[in-house]
């Protein structure tokens, strides 16, 4: 034991005198462990997300009593009844819109805050209520709860908020709770108040519920509410997805960071291996040595870890605002939460970091050297056989991963021998400081293999997501001209029919349609499938903004009734691909006790749904008695009519204001923005994993320095000037990453395509064609160069200034 701590001791001296080099492992192995641990964290956060009820209280919500489909709100009075039947834990919510008299819309959540002084809250809970020091009810139930990122973006300087309520404006007192996210939290009192709901709920919250108290709950409810259990809820299924993809990204991130501290790992086993000579010459046993660098490496391993999951957790929250602004948006998320520090997420990191430490002691075997050179070019056929296996037949999630992986592996094998081969063949020169280049740049490519390979594949990562999201982009577009092609959208508060009637005498408005959505539920083998079922008008003219899968538009043939009389309907892409329907399936939509049958006759493009879509006509939801919401008008306008000028006289004729009047242009601006934030997080990680594989090649050229000073030497002391051995060593670092980010762009192709030919349908339920913007890859491919050269050019001018008889001390 005395010996195994002498050799520890001498270790963590060895660091103290080369602290680069621990820096190196730990930026590595952190900030790899940051990325994937940020969206780790975001994904355990959401799926623990109702672990506590609105009100904050630390009692896990296990089920959700909701409105019956084609209902929005429940009765107040069946809270009293709930509770009477022995459910004390059930506790209303409300949620709503409401606006400041800065003219924003606000989320509004009311709860039963009265909770606060019975119960445990978490630890965000009573901060706030103590910070706010209430003296009775009337402060607690008067109070605007809201995060204070949310108040940063509101300015809310002065703890006071107004809010609109009609003509009049309220003044309320504003208290910052954690947690909250986009959604302001208040009494349900107050909130009913703002809201003008007159005592309806918009859904109960149930905790510690099992299935026997279920079973007795749901049969209380009978037809008047639906019981749903948490797990159930849209989000998990819709969102799935988004992580997925998010930690393949971040999982290409740590093996980027990975190859960064490999460098470091290797560079202090070289530069220890005198000392491990000593140790040995001096008595130490060869076991103890083991077991010492054992010890140090899984040290160093952990707090690597536990650092990594800090910076993770931190980036996360840094993130979560827009992040959660997607999953609302587009997901249906229910609920913002906040990312804490979770032993999972250093767990991971951790275990990730032992798999490639292994890997290193294992690269460090002779034997295992000779056995890769060897089946160095099987690897590569088997690869080959993989990638083109998986292109036939990848039809999940996962086989779409393995794809990614076949395809970096095969340019990871074709990348040491290309570059390679670039300062093995013959060049059009004769001279000594060139023949001299190429022959050193051959004896450092082993070194700096690892920074060529983490540029090649952040590199690659980056062109291929750049392709996936201007793909998307460019359809987007073309989709929404499409898609929004009315001239005007109208969203009144009521009396929506009467309105249209009367907009359709407007001697500029060449046709009005609408916006009809009903909920409903289709059994499917599995599962019962939530379904929108939507109508625009009562012929197929209102339908010709959609664009069907054979990229023309809907015919009158489509919504036709059948022999059978069962009338015809759409369905919109990712039913196809993610709900496994066909075009000829007969289906039946449930709402409660009412049905509605159709015959699906084509699919239509429906990008950025995933939710299961269907298209009826007006005339075919009014028949069937399911209960639905207008949402508002479409005008489409003759040609040649202003169309500000009809906007502004709809707004003062009908008395709406500029929010419920919008035009296309508008719509399309607000569209855009939504789905541009949801590659938010993508492009933020991608720009992460570059900026770690620029450090890493820096670092390379940097901790190469000593293995150059006698070489140099030699040179400077034949006659070879300063500046003559600065050109040659900046061209050799131009040719190595010139030809690494040369093979990046053929890889960042081949991820691009896997991406939208098999990501994006499987993932996602669309299909897209594949788009380059070559002037946009050339530029950023050049900015990458530059940024490298200028990295790797650093350490090169230090070591080139040096005088001769410098560097010969330094040997």
């Amino acid at each position: 034991m005395a010996e195994l701590k002498l050799i520890l001791k001498t270790y963590m001296q060895f660091y103290r005198r080369h602290v680069g080099l621990l820096l190196l492992f730990f930026i590595g192995f952190s900030l790899g462990a940051a990325l994937l641990t940020a969206i780790q964290g975001l994904n355990l956060e959401a799926g623990k997300r109702y672990q506590q009820t609105t009100a904050l209280i630390a009692n896990p919500v296990t089920h959700f009593i909701r409105p019956v489909l084609g209902e929005n709100r429940l009765p107040n009075s069946m809270w009293s009844r709930i509770r009477a039947a022995g459910f004390t834990q059930v506790q209303p919510v409300l949620e709503g819109v409401i606006e400041t008299d800065k003219q924003q819309k606000l989320a509004l959540r009311g709860v039963n805050l009265l909770q606060w002084l019975t119960q445990n809250t978490d630890s965000s809970a009573p901060a706030s209520t103590a910070n706010n020091s209430y003296s009775g009810f009337e402060q607690l139930l008067n109070t605007v709860y809201i995060d204070p990122k949310l108040m940063q973006r509101l300015n809310l300087k002065n703890s006071r908020i107004n809010i609109k309520m009609g003509d009049a404006n309220r003044t309320l007192t504003v208290s910052e709770l954690q947690g909250l996210g986009m959604t302001m939290l208040v009494d349900i009192s107050l909130a009913d108040k703002l809201l003008r709901a007159n005592g309806v709920i918009s859904y109960f919250e149930v905790s510690g519920l099992n299935s026997k108290q279920a079973a007795k709950l749901n049969a209380l409810l009978g037809e008047q509410a639906r019981l749903e259990a948490a797990q159930e809820q849209a989000f998990d299924a819709l969102s799935e997805a988004f992580f997925f993809n998010l930690q393949a990204l971040a999982l290409l991130g740590y093996v980027v960071g990975a190859f960064l501290s490999f460098n470091a790992i290797k560079l202090a086993y070289n530069a220890r291996a005198h000392l491990q000579q000593q140790m040995w010459v001096l008595g130490c046993q060869r076991s103890a040595l083991i077991k010492a660098l054992a010890i140090e490496l899984t040290l160093l391993s952990f707090f690597a870890a536990v650092l990594g999951a800090i910076l993770g957790a931190a980036l996360a929250n840094a993130l979560v605002m827009d992040v959660s602004a997607t999953l609302r948006g587009l997901y249906q998320l229910d609920r913002s939460f906040v990312v804490n520090l979770d032993s999972s997420m250093v767990a991971s990191g951790f275990t990730l970091n032992i798999f490639v430490l292994l890997g290193f002691l294992a690269s460090q075997s002779a034997r295992l050297s000779t056995v890769l050179a060897r089946i160095k070019w099987p690897m590569l056929m088997l690869a080959i056989a993989a990638t083109s296996y998986l292109a036939l037949t990848a039809n999940t999630k996962m086989g779409a991963l393995l794809l990614c992986v076949c395809v970096l592996l095969l340019f990871f094998v074709v990348t040491p021998p290309i570059v390679k081969a670039v300062f093995k063949l013959p060049w059009p020169t004769q001279n000594p400081i060139i023949q001299w280049l190429k022959a050193d740049s051959i004896v450092q490519l082993p070194a700096l293999l690892s920074s060529v390979l983490a540029i090649l594949m952040a590199m690659g990562a980056a062109v291929g997501m750049q392709i996936m999201v201007g793909s998307f982009s460019d359809t987007l577009d073309t989709h929404l001209e499409k898609r929004l092609s009315a001239d005007l959208y109208v969203r009144p508060d009521q009396n929506i029919q009467a309105l249209g009637t009367k907009l359709t005498e407007l001697p500029e408005v060449e046709k009005v349609g609408v916006y009809w959505s009903a909920n409903s539920e289709l059994k499917t083998p599995k599962t019962m499938v939530a379904v929108d079922v939507m109508a625009f008008g009562a012929t197929a003219s209102y339908n010709q903004h959609l664009t069907l899968l054979n990229n023309k538009a809907p015919t009158s043939t489509v919504f036709e009734k059948n022999k059978n009389g069962i009338v015809g309907c759409l369905v919109n892409e990712p039913a196809l691909l993610q709900y496994s329907l066909t075009v000829g399936d007969v289906i039946t939509l449930r709402q409660h006790i009412n049905t509605l049958t159709c015959q699906v006759r084509a699919a239509y493009y429906d990008y950025g749904e995933q939710g299961l879509n269907v298209v009826v006509t007006t005339t075919a939801l009014l028949n069937s008695s399911l209960s639905y919401t207008e949402y508002g008008l479409s005008l489409w306008l003759k040609p040649n009519s202003d169309v500000d000028a009809i906007a502004e006289y709809i707004q003062k004729q009908h008395q709406l204001d500029s929010q419920q009047v919008i035009a296309n242009q508008q719509f399309k601006r607000f569209a855009k923005q939504l789905f541009g934030k949801t590659f938010y997080v993508t492009q933020a990680l991608n720009i992460f994993i570059m900026l770690i594989a620029l450090f890493g090649m820096w670092v390379s050229f940097l901790t190469l320095g000593r293995g150059q000073l006698q070489p140099m030497a030699v040179l400077q002391t034949l006659g070879v000037t300063q500046l003559q051995l600065l050109g040659a060593k900046v061209l050799q670092a131009a040719l190595i990453i010139l030809t690494t980010l040369l093979l990046a762009i053929p890889l960042g192709l081949c991820l691009g395509w896997v991406l939208l030919t098999y990501v994006m349908p499987i993932a996602f339920g669309w299909t897209m064609a594949m788009t380059v913007n070559w002037l946009q890859l050339g530029g950023f491919t050049v900015l990458i160069f530059i940024l490298a050269l200028f990295v790797s050019a650093l350490p090169l001018i230090k070591l080139t200034r040096s005088a001769v008889a410098d560097n010969v001390a330094k040997l």
